[in-house]
């Protein structure tokens, strides 16, 4: 039974932008879609999994951030209504079961210390490779983390605004806290 995701056009690999636009003028034949799972797919897993396995293996636990980019507002197909202006982060930890919940608010209250309205698992609670390298009671925390394009790019004509230095910056220090952090 296909999900609400692949019935829009989300799944493995997206046939559809956020607007209901079409990706592709056409429906990908069947060794199209196997070719880019045997040569992106599959190699970026392994190369993921390898290197979380490893960490895990060297420091007794592994921390996985997953970031993406978010429209300002929502489109036509999104989960949390059309023309909804969204937060500057959202962070997806899928309801508290990818990671410790004391991680996720570590990373809710640094962010929205620097100023950015940040948000929990609304509208994004995480994706399928947040759960897939999760196990918190083993060591194994992931979390996603959703960034607004307003605060680096102007979305029409993708060109980088005064805002990408900042959040660069912002996000470097954010990485160097939850290092000290987590030492």
């Amino acid at each position: 039974m296909a999900s609400g995701k692949a019935r829009i056009g989300k799944s493995l690999i997206w046939r559809t932008l956020e607007d209901g636009r079409p990706i592709y003028s056409r429906k990908l034949r069947p060794e199209e879609v196997r070719l880019r799972i045997e040569r992106f797919h599959a190699p970026y897993h392994e190369a993921l999994r390898t290197l979380l396995d490893a960490a895990h293996r060297r420091f007794g636990a592994v921390w996985h951030i997953n970031c993406h980019s978010m429209r300002a507002v929502a489109g036509r197909q999104s989960d949390d209504g059309e023309g909804r202006p969204r937060a500057d982060i959202v962070l997806g930890d899928r309801d508290s079961t990818s990671c410790d919940p004391g991680f996720t608010e570590f990373a809710r209250a640094t962010l929205a210390g620097m100023g950015y309205d940040v948000k929990v698992n609304d509208p994004y609670k995480g994706v399928e490779l947040v759960r897939a390298y999760s196990n918190p009671r083993g060591g194994r925390h992931s979390l996603q983390i959703e960034l607004n394009k307003r605060l680096y790019m102007d979305e029409a004509t993708l060109e980088k605004t005064p805002g990408f230095r900042d959040l660069q910056s912002n996000l470097g220090k954010f990485l160097e806290r939850l290092a000290a952090t987590l030492r």
